[in-house]
């Protein structure tokens, strides 16, 4: 793992931490600042923002390839076992062997704690929503009345929507929103996979990216926006390539994305192209604004790429970003 620091528009390394494999996740830094990683080799990390152990690498089994660790306000490290179920750590680096909440199900995608539960899908086609108090996890979603059901497996992270609802893009080619109890508010099919994960405007918008693969076509892409109050698809912006990327929302409103074909996208209210960047490498990374006017990607050839954009901040009233 390399951190690097924005030293007047220049990217410049800080430190770097090896571990003993991949990293298939996403690093995660709580609120604390401390940075966690799960490992190839089945270990997990957690790092001051300078690059020292908090506590020694713990071995909790090897990862799942859509998932990342999540950390709860209070610092605690929340696990997708590869075996199935979820893991606890907690702040200072304690755990059981045994798994806080018990399932045969993987939960093959990174989740959200909001009021102390975990929204995370799983391969069984549902999402589920795990009460974190206490010894031991429960999901207070009832499946059997069909709560948290979709109609196939999910991979992509759930963004948090401000009237309480839980988006999520499953693999059914449908966009859903789950009430808190997991009642569906509304579903919208959206013809093609989408990959990433959606996020959520500040005025309740609703954006995520899709790939379109077609035997004997070549592949493409989009950007859908959907109006969370009307349930429609408000306008669509086609891409390049297919969108893999988890787009990122600036504080002004502007949308910032990258496709398979090595595009960066700039997109305003409305759909219209503000910018666009050809990189010449596939970006697949989820993106970020890492100080003002700088926006961040990664791509496939291993480079970090920071461009000039309008945007000083990261949106704070929706759900602007990966992981939110």
């Amino acid at each position: 793992m390399i951190a690097f620091r924005d030293k007047k528009g220049q990217l410049q390394q800080a430190w770097e931490y090896k571990v003993g494999g991949v990293i298939p996740g996403s690093a995660v830094v709580g609120r604390d600042g401390n940075i966690r990683v799960h490992s190839g080799d089945g270990m997990f990390h957690c790092l001051t923002a300078d690059g020292n152990t908090v506590f020694a690498p713990i071995d909790i089994g090897e990862p799942l390839g859509w998932s990342s660790p999540v950390v709860d306000d209070d610092g605690t490290s929340w696990v997708s076992r590869h075996e199935g179920g979820i893991t606890k750590i907690s702040a200072t680096g304690t755990t059981e062997r045994s798994a806080f909440f018990r399932s045969r199900q993987r939960f093959d995608s990174t989740g959200v704690v909001k009021n102390g539960m975990l929204y995370i899908g799983a391969e069984d086609a549902f999402v589920y929503a795990i009460k974190l108090a206490g010894l031991k996890g429960k999901n207070i979603w009832d499946h059997a009345n069909h709560r948290g059901k979709t109609d196939w497996f999910i991979n992509s992270a759930p963004a948090y929507h401000p009237r309480d609802l839980i988006i999520v893009a499953a693999r059914d080619e449908h966009l859903y929103a789950f009430e808190t109890d997991g009642a569906i508010r509304w579903k919208i099919h959206i013809r093609g996979q989408m990959l990433g994960s959606p996020v959520v405007a500040d005025d309740g918008t609703v954006f995520v990216g899709v790939s379109l693969l077609e035997r004997g076509h070549e592949p493409v892409g989009k950007i859908v926006a959907v109006d969370s109050d009307s349930k429609q698809i408000i306008w669509e912006y086609q891409t390049k390539g297919p969108v893999e990327s988890t787009p990122v929302i600036g504080e002004d409103g502007i949308l910032y994305v990258g496709d398979n074909s090595g595009t960066i996208y700039a997109l305003e209210h409305g759909g219209r192209l503000q910018w666009q960047k050809d990189v010449k490498v596939p970006i697949r990374s989820s993106g970020n604004i890492i100080s003002p006017g700088r926006v961040v990607f990664g791509s496939d050839d291993g480079t970090i790429l920071c461009l000039l954009c309008t945007s000083k901040s990261v949106s704070q009233q929706g759900w602007g970003r990966y992981m939110g």
